[in-house]
């Protein structure tokens, strides 16, 4: 997995708590204290072991503590990838765009492995579908980065998880009201 997400996950952990939850947690999980470099790669299974563990250790399930990383990680995906996201954009425009944003991104970083991610505008709403080749599904932090994502161009605008794999169905969709 990219290294935004890990070192962003560091980053969730340390500001809501300290570094010292931050290192019961890696020895908790079984990991070598590592320095996330946003560019790089990182095995999934440290993300799975962290979110593990924080899950055991706070009073939140994980699928609940993925989707607030995924929001507190948004901001950070904007900034990286700002080059290929329109700042001028509605909600509505930056949905209408996704699949070739994230198209662009993909093609820009070679040796990711990203999920797919596609869009469909209605009149009144965007339903956006994520499906991942992924062992773990990790739909809540889709779910939150799609929310932080959708804020930072409309704080008002809603996203409703609609389907689930975690609950059986053959991929993720969010509900994104456009009024």
């Amino acid at each position: 997995m990219h290294g935004i997400v890990h070192k962003t996950l560091k980053e969730y952990v340390v500001d809501r708590t300290d570094d010292d939850t931050w290192d019961t947690i890696g020895d908790r999980a079984s990991l070598e204290p590592t320095l996330y470099l946003p560019i790089s790669y990182y095995d999934d299974a440290e993300i799975d072991a962290v979110l593990e563990t924080l899950s055991e250790m706070a009073t939140q399930d994980r699928h609940t503590i993925e989707r607030d990383v995924g929001r507190t990680l948004a901001p950070e995906l904007l900034s990286t990838f700002s080059a290929h996201v329109s700042h001028n954009w509605t909600v509505s425009d930056l949905l209408a765009e996704l699949e070739g944003v994230y198209g662009d991104i993909e093609a820009a970083t070679d040796d990711a492995a990203l999920p797919t991610l596609s869009s469909r505008l209605e009149s009144d709403h965007a339903v956006v579908t994520y499906e991942t080749h992924r062992d773990t599904t990790y739909c809540g932090m889709a779910h939150g980065i799609l929310e932080g994502v959708v804020a930072a161009f409309d704080g008002d605008t809603t996203v409703t998880e609609t389907a689930c794999v975690d609950d059986g169905a053959d991929a993720c969709r969010f509900r994104v009201d456009l009024e």
